[in-house]
């Protein structure tokens, strides 16, 4: 990235070596997006029907799943619209002069520009959102949502089906879901030179690197809002646990999920800390917490609608209210059941760009803060498992003592 951004800087004055850069350095890049976007359909596909369909205990646990659920709904939106929020506020993206792409890209955004004045609607977005072909969705990225929205159909499906039928198509699509992953470890591996040649053919300034700034910083105070004040909000009405005993008692949890970047890594430790130290039952902390690992992440949620938004700025496009709309949905449906995979948000993020029809290029602008900004969202999202595990234990007190 760095590298990148230098060459970009000193090409400037050199028309033969900009040429040079155009002509073999470029291809470099859209080589890297075409395999993000190989990559997405199955991936995600995957994923969402594993995460869904693994759910089995959801019956069983009935109103403890129903509470659960929806708290992890509701502070997911939560996240989505406080993204949505501050990065309309704070607009980091307005300081770029709309970016300089190809001409390829350039026609994507005005074929998209052109094309929302007919969806201007929610009617006019839904109407698109299921497909009358499956086959057709699965093999279309210009389709995004309406694979998601089929794999969560489907993963809903799976999940009240019983016996050996069902644990034979989970192991078959959780055999896709570590096939694909390992490949997306050997794209990844090719990064940094993708990522070289993408930025190596902007054109930056200094607006450029003050906008990114901009971007970090409101993801970072997005996260906070929803670390010190929407989940207290939850845990002190519904858990009756104080302010300052969630934060002194979670705090090694906490630090480590900051250190690892990983909700799955630090889940041990964190139904430990559940169980120990807030005294939440077997029951309701074993779910919870399993569950909120693999599908609660407020924090790449909320991360995801503040990436999209600033790149659609950054590109110079105008989003209405049906695509932001679709931008929440999107967010909310493709983290579920994809954020523990390695190396899958990127691939998530792509799948959002292209259902509100921007251009993947766009993400080469967030690839240097995105490990740093990984570790604060991993922190929300296992801040969004413990809350919600206080939450539901707090209500089921409630329930036994009516």
């Amino acid at each position: 990235m760095v590298i990148g951004v230098a060459w970009a800087f000193f090409q400037k004055p050199f028309p033969e070596l900009a040429s040079f850069t155009t002509d073999w350095i470029q291809p470099l890049g859209r080589i890297f997006i075409k395999l993000l976007y190989l990559v997405a359909v199955p991936l995600v596909f995957s994923s969402l029907i594993v995460g869904m369909g693994s759910l089995k205990s959801v019956a069983e646990l009935k109103s403890i799943g129903k509470h659960t659920f929806l708290i992890f709904l509701t502070t997911l939106v939560s996240a989505t619209i406080v993204g949505l929020s501050l990065a309309y506020i704070i607009s980091p993206g307005r300081k770029i002069e709309h970016l300089a792409v190809n001409q390829t890209v350039s026609e994507k955004i005005s074929s998209f520009q052109h094309a929302e004045k007919s969806s201007e609607t929610f009617i006019g977005a839904f109407s698109t959102l299921l497909p009358d072909n499956m086959v057709h969705a699965l093999s279309n990225n210009s389709m995004m949502l309406q694979v998601v929205l089929i794999a969560f159909l489907l993963g809903i499906a799976l999940s009240k089906m019983t016996g050996d039928a069902k644990n034979k198509i989970l192991d078959a699509l959780d055999a896709v879901q570590s096939w694909f992953t390992a490949v997306i470890h050997l794209i990844m591996s090719f990064a940094p030179i993708g990522v070289f040649a993408l930025v190596a053919a902007l054109e930056l300034n200094s607006e450029v690197l003050l906008s990114l700034g901009l971007y970090m910083f409101t993801v970072v105070l997005g996260l906070s809002i929803m670390l010190f004040v929407i989940y207290p909000l939850c845990f002190t009405t519904l858990g009756k646990t104080k302010y300052t005993d969630f934060f002194v008692k979670s705090r090694a949890v906490l630090l480590m999920a900051f250190s690892t970047s990983s909700s799955n890594a630090t889940l041990p430790l964190t139904l430990n800390v559940v169980k120990e130290k807030f005294h939440v039952p077997d029951n309701i902390s074993n779910f919870v917490v399993s569950v909120g690992a693999t599908i609660n992440m407020d924090g790449t949620a909320l991360y995801k609608c503040v990436a999209v938004y600033f790149i659609a700025q950054s590109l110079g496009v105008e989003l209405t209210l049906a695509q932001l709309f679709i931008i929440v949905l999107t967010s909310i449906l493709s983290t579920a059941g994809a954020a523990g995979i390695p190396g899958a948000g990127m691939i998530t993020l792509v799948v959002i760009l292209q259902t509100v029809g921007l251009p993947a290029e766009g993400i080469v602008l967030i690839l240097a803060p995105d490990r740093i900004l990984d570790m604060f969202r991993t922190v929300v999202n296992v801040a969004g498992d413990i809350s919600t595990s206080l939450c539901v234990n707090g209500l089921a007190q409630r329930k036994n003592t009516a």
